[in-house]
């Protein structure tokens, strides 16, 4: 059942209790900043998850404000769930931080789970980055007029595989599936095909020599199994059947396996590998995590979509948008969709400023129609003429196609153009930022709904973490506004 937090102040809290020197010690560390500055902000925004909890049954919910904040702080530092409460449990300085009596912020790990469960079953995935970031820059009065935008490239928690692996484990863990739901089938599935995909094999460990051999005869005991089971409804027989669709071409005719070739007692198939070079980078890359996708220069995995502030009169610049996207599509598709999602915030930018993967009379002239300009290098076809002179670009954008291609080559052959994009680079140690301090690089979750929910923690993390540095600052950090109790 859902219930505001009370916020009604003990005569125990452990700030009260503590020591001078401790509490002095803890008014000057980040717990200072979060106590007096970012726990308002969550207290404030806590009506906005209600709908994760039932309105009139159950018991009453723990803190909205101390769940949340426990997951940002979390991923400020890129902790796993058992150090995290471990830090609730013991710390004295997260007590501070969240105004409780000793030992009140303890949360179980549980609870942890079933609020980020509850925010993906609720699509409130990015609810606690958007809450967070648009009270931040609020607070902090930052200007959001110019901004820039770049991708980075995520692994979740998933192994790279071959392409033989990918069918010997799709194939094993459809077959272990199998053995679960319907006993009876899985006895009767051939021989071989056991042996080869069974727990203890070790098929997918070829020799290289081995390998070819070895790869045509799992496409063709995954078409086996494809054709025998057709019309299983299970997520494992699903993955199997798309597996074969796009590594395999599918014929009118069987064909009859070697004698000397592992599958040959098990019959012909009308089925053919492709060639590697002929499947799509969309295609399944891991059974384990169906999101996963292929990029020629990055490799597998998902691309993360980051818009930052980058005014230079700001305290501090923020995130104010990221989105997962997948590794196969080109940055040029999210442009417009990420101008779009500033200004459905209310973030719009006067000036985006990205990479020539982002750029192009298409998306200049629609952004224009957004009222933003479009501050980057014109892609390989549209480059300005070496030598050629041209005129002074407009201060605003065309918004068609046409001229805005035309504008766009103006404006990079300006003499102005390098140190205005300049700022841009910056946007290059938020990407090493996010990786390096808040694990962005390699999440410990897989599947496409909890690594979205993931970045958009450890986006919201990295802002609050920017906030409090700057709070932590001597001038910036102003004195408590209210005494704490038995404090003269």
């Amino acid at each position: 059942m859902y219930r505001r937090t009370n916020t009604q102040r003990s005569f125990f809290e452990v700030g009260s209790l503590m020591p001078q020197a401790q509490r002095e010690a803890c008014r000057k560390s980040w717990a200072g900043a979060f106590r007096e500055k970012a726990l308002p902000i969550l207290l404030k925004r806590e009506d906005a998850f209600a709908e994760l909890f039932d309105k009139t049954e159950g018991r009453p919910n723990r803190s909205v404000a101390l769940v949340i904040g426990a997951l940002l702080l979390k991923e400020v530092n890129n902790l796993t769930d058992e150090e995290v409460l471990g830090s609730l449990d013991f710390d004295a300085r997260f007590w501070y931080a969240f105004d409780v009596e000793m030992g009140g912020s303890r949360i179980c790990q549980k609870t942890l789970h079933n609020f980020r469960a509850g925010l993906m079953v609720h699509d409130k995935s990015r609810l606690v980055f958007r809450c967070l970031t648009d009270e931040l820059v609020k607070a902090l009065g930052v200007d959001v007029t110019r901004q820039r935008l770049d991708s980075t490239h995520v692994l979740s928690n998933f192994a790279s595989l071959t392409r033989l692996k990918l069918f010997c484990e799709t194939i094993r863990l459809f077959l272990k599936g199998l053995k679960k739901r319907n006993g009876p089938a899985y006895e009767t599935i051939w021989a071989g095909v056991l042996k080869r995909y069974g727990e203890e094999s070790g098929y997918a460990d070829a020799r290289r020599e081995e390998g070819p051999r070895r790869l045509a005869v799992a496409a063709r005991d995954a078409y086996r199994l494809v054709d025998r089971f057709r019309g299983d409804s299970s997520e494992d027989y699903r993955l199997l059947e798309r597996l074969v669709l796009e590594q395999c071409d599918i014929l009118t005719t069987a064909q009859t396996p070697g004698e000397d070739e592992d599958d040959h007692p098990e019959g012909g198939v009308p089925v053919k590998l492709k060639v590697a070079k002929e499947v799509e980078s969309s295609s399944l890359q891991t059974p384990h995590d169906e999101g996963v996708t292929y990029s020629g220069h990055k490799g597998k995995g998902y691309e993360t979509q980051i818009a930052e502030t980058c005014h230079p009169e700001n305290p501090v610049e923020l995130l104010t948008h990221v989105e997962v996207t997948a590794s196969c599509v080109s940055d040029a598709r999210a442009t417009v969709r990420t101008v779009d999602a500033l200004e459905s915030a209310g973030l719009k930018p006067e000036e985006l400023v990205a990479d020539t993967g982002y750029s192009g009379a298409s998306n200049a002239a629609e952004v224009a129609l957004r009222g933003v300009n479009l501050l980057s290098p014109c892609p390989a076809k549209g480059k300005p003429e070496s030598g050629k002179e041209y005129p002074k670009p407009a201060t605003k954008c065309p918004t068609d196609k046409e001229t805005a291609g035309e504008w766009l080559k103006r404006q990079e052959a300006h003499e102005s153009f390098k140190k205005r994009y300049a700022i841009r680079a910056g946007i290059e140690g938020t990407n090493s930022e996010m990786k390096r301090r808040h694990g962005l690089g390699r999440l410990r979750v897989r599947g496409e709904d909890r690594v979205r929910l993931a970045v958009y923690f450890k986006a919201a993390a990295c802002n609050l973490k920017r906030a409090l540095s700057y709070w932590m600052e001597p001038m910036a950090l102003p004195p408590m506004s209210r005494p704490l109790p038995g404090i003269v």
